[in-house]
C-alpha cells in the first residue's frame, strides 16, 4: 500500500472499532508505520491529530443518535461518546457544528457532518532538499523533558548546568546536541509532551547523575532536512518531509523519533539565523 492508502485503512480501521480502546500499536501495524512517526504521519495526511478525528467521528455519531432517539437523555450520549459531563460534550458539540446538543437536536440537519473534517493532500512538487547521509554511532548523555513544552528551557538549564559541573569541557561543538521531538506540541496535550535532550560526550566520561541517562545513536542511513530560522515553526519541515518528500523517496522510517541536531544556538545568532538539521533514521 502507498501512504494514502495506508492512512485510509487506518480511518477505516478507527471507523470499524471506534468503542474500542484504538491502542497506538494496534494503529501502527493497521498503517504500517513507526511509532515514533505514527501520529505526525497521520496529521500530515489528514491536518487533524489522531484525537481531534476520533473525538469527530464519535460527535458524528452522538449527533446520530440525538435525532434517531429523542428518548435517550443528552447526558446518556455524552458519556456514551466519552465526556463526563453534558457541560464538557456541549461546550464541543457546540465547537463542531455551532449548535448545541438541544438545538441539534431541534433541528434535525445532519448536513453539517457529511464531509470528514480531513482531506487526504495532493502530493506537492518536492522543493524540500532531503539528503541521506551515513552517521556513525555516538554516545549522549540524554536528559528526559516531561511536560509542558513551555518549560524545555528550564530542563535545558539543568543540561547546562550538568555539563559545567564535569570535570572536563563537553561545551557542543555544531552537531553534537540534540534533541529527541517524540511529540509535536501544537496536537499533544501539554501534560503528555514527551522531549529528550541530549549531548554528544566521550566514551570514557562517567555520567553520576540521577537525571543523567547514557544513551547511543543509531549508526546507519539518516534522510537530512535543514530547517532556517525560528525552531517554534519546525513542524512545518518536519511534515513536508512525511508529506512530500518520503512518500516518493522509495524510503522506509527506522524505529527512530525525528532528531534535531542543532548547528548553532540563540545565545550565538539571531533567531532567524539558527539553523536545525531534521534527522530521521531510515529502515
Amino acid at each position: 500500500m502507498n501512504y494514502e492508502e495506508r492512512v485510509l485503512a487506518t480511518i477505516d480501521y478507527i471507523g470499524k472499532n471506534l468503542d474500542d480502546e484504538l491502542p497506538l500499536e494496534k494503529l501502527c501495524q493497521v498503517a504500517c508505520f513507526s511509532k515514533f512517526h505514527f501520529h505526525r504521519l497521520f496529521t500530515a495526511y489528514t491536518g487533524l491529530s489522531l484525537q481531534q478525528y476520533i473525538r469527530w467521528l464519535r460527535l458524528k455519531r452522538a449527533a446520530h443518535q440525538l435525532i434517531i432517539d429523542d428518548k435517550v437523555t443528552i447526558l446518556a450520549v455524552a458519556i456514551e461518546a466519552g465526556f463526563e459531563s453534558h457541560q464538557a460534550f456541549t461546550r464541543v458539540f457546540k465547537q463542531a457544528c455551532g449548535l448545541t446538543p438541544t438545538q441539534y437536536r431541534a433541528v434535525g440537519n445532519s448536513a453539517v457532518w457529511d464531509s470528514p473534517p480531513y482531506k487526504i493532500p495532493k502530493l506537492r512538487e518536492n522543493s524540500m532538499n532531503v539528503t541521506i547521509r551515513e552517521e556513525k554511532s555516538r554516545r549522549f548523555a540524554v536528559l528526559e523533558h516531561r511536560g509542558d513544552p513551555n518549560t524545555v528551557g528550564q530542563s535545558v538549564n539543568k543540561l547546562v548546568n550538568w555539563a559545567k559541573s564535569l570535570p572536563i569541557s563537553v561545551k557542543p561543538n555544531a552537531g553534537d546536541a540534540f534533541g529527541y521531538a517524540y511529540d509535536d506540541p501544537a496536537t499533544t496535550k501539554p501534560e503528555d509532551f514527551r522531549f529528550d535532550l541530549a549531548l554528544t560526550v566521550p566514551e570514557n566520561l562517567e555520567l553520576k547523575s540521577e537525571q543523567i541517562t547514557e544513551r547511543r545513536l543509531p549508526q546507519g542511513r539518516y534522510a537530512v532536512a535543514v530547517h532556517c530560522g525560528s525552531r517554534d515553526n519546525i513542524g512545518e519541515t518536519i511534515y513536508a518531509v512525511l508529506r512530500d518528500w518520503l512518500p516518493t523517496s522509495g524510503e522506509k522510517l527506522g524505529e527512530l523519533p525525528c532528531l534535531f541536531s542543532y548547528q548553532n544556538f540563540d545565545h550565538e545568532v539571531a533567531e532567524t539565523e539558527l539553523i536545525t538539521e531534521c534527522w530521521f533514521l531510515l529502515d
